[in-house]
């Protein structure tokens, strides 16, 4: 029996190292680490080869195909030859479009299969220790970024190893998606689980978040995605009826707060001519247009993936004007590049967690977090898309949460 506990225990360990290493490889080890030379193409913002390598190595470790659910199984096969379609056609398509350079370009998209081994360690073990890990890679991020701007601020020195800008006269970075999303889950947290421990810790966590997307990430689609998700667990969550109006109350004060302060306004006035983020609006707007256009010529296949450096291949990617980018439009961005195959890769998933916690909400079983989660994936379709290869990872643990509820319950 001791020795039986010894293995678990040790299973328990290797997950939770594995786990961790592919979080904090998603934001480059805290951005501390500067990638350079041939280790950029398989490990950057965009490359994520490595991390898919590592989720191979934690997949066969593991033995977790069994674990996945039905849904699972037929969308990996599905994706898989998707891919196999997309590549082979796109490579066809052009000349000088490298195959092996198309293969890399989309090798992010098999970072799905880490949803087998998250479920099988929360069938295993539970949810609580899975969202441990992520909350700590996330605090550490928080903490990082807070430093690096103070000290910025301080000497002017800079030390991560991250592409930033200027806005409002502060220094900007992105924090990605898992310290994004992690917001939403402390705030679940403190505001339905009274079970829950440390709560000092889960209303720290989202201190510093909102912190860190108000001040330092600054980005338009980030408030709408955090706080439309919060907005959701606030209305859709079933409780019973005092705490139903308890939360609209709430919400209606939230909302009387925004206006009241001229934050509403203010961020109104960032898509006006006189906003410094102005002309990136009309840059998005230009893309949309673009991209859409492209997948109405061909809606088979859209595009494809362009991975050759011929001003041909590059005036087909990024438009006529060379400042269209797929990371800046979203599930618009995305039909070009997958044509039909964003139906199987995009919408049948999300069509079927909508209806798995529809189903779970009439049945008084949804979890907070997973009506905060969907909620999160789409609004932030619009532009910062989980299925771009900077925000991928919360694809597959998404996935592997919702699943796992659908089957918990």
């Amino acid at each position: 029996m001791l020795n039986n506990r010894m293995r678990i225990s040790k299973n328990k360990i290797i997950y939770i190292f594995y786990f961790a290493l592919l979080a904090m490889m998603d934001i480059n080890m805290f951005y501390l680490v500067p990638l350079t030379g041939s280790l950029s193409w398989i490990w950057g913002v965009y490359r994520k080869l490595l991390l898919v390598i590592i989720s191979v190595i934690l997949f066969l470790w593991c033995n977790s195909w069994s674990y996945g659910t039905r849904f699972m199984k037929k969308y990996t096969v599905g994706l898989v030859m998707s891919l196999c379609i997309i590549s082979v056609s796109s490579y066809f398509r052009y000349d000088n479009n490298s195959f092996a350079g198309i293969l890399l370009e989309i090798s992010y998209f098999m970072l799905i299969l880490l949803a087998f081994p998250v479920v099988k360690f929360l069938k295993k073990y539970n949810k609580d220790d899975f969202f441990k890990i992520l909350n700590f890679v996330s605090f550490v991020l928080y903490v990082v970024f807070i430093l690096q701007v103070i000290i910025y601020n301080s000497t002017g020195n800079f030390f991560l190893y991250i592409d930033y800008q200027f806005r409002n006269d502060s220094i900007r970075f992105s924090l990605k998606s898992i310290a994004c999303i992690m917001i939403v889950y402390n705030f679940c947290q403190l505001w339905v689980n009274k079970y829950a421990r440390n709560k000092w810790f889960n209303l720290l966590q989202v201190v510093l978040g909102l912190y860190c997307v108000f001040f330092i990430q600054q980005t338009r689609a980030f408030y709408l995605a955090i706080g439309g998700a919060i907005c959701a667990v606030l209305l859709f969550y079933p409780t019973d009826i005092s705490k139903r109006i308890r939360n609209v109350f709430v919400l209606i004060v939230i909302v009387a707060t925004v206006i009241g302060s001229g934050y509403l306004s203010d961020f109104l006035e960032t898509f006006g001519q006189s906003s410094i983020e102005y002309n990136s609006t009309i840059i998005r707007q230009g893309g949309f247009l673009y991209f859409w256009n492209e997948f109405l010529t061909n809606p088979l296949l859209g595009h494809g993936i362009i991975v050759g450096t011929s001003q041909e291949l590059q005036t087909i990617k990024t438009g006529p004007l060379g400042c269209y980018y797929y990371a800046d439009t979203g599930f618009v961005g995305m039909l070009p590049q997958l044509g039909i195959f964003i139906v199987n890769i995009y919408l049948w998933p999300i069509f079927h967690f909508l209806k798995g916690i529809s189903k779970r909400m009439r049945e008084r079983k949804a979890s907070a977090f997973s009506i905060g989660l969907i909620t999160y994936i789409l609004l932030t379709s619009v532009t910062v898309i989980c299925l771009n290869p900077a925000y991928y990872i919360i694809w597959p643990i998404s996935m592997a949460l919702l699943e796992f509820e659908s089957i918990d319950n």
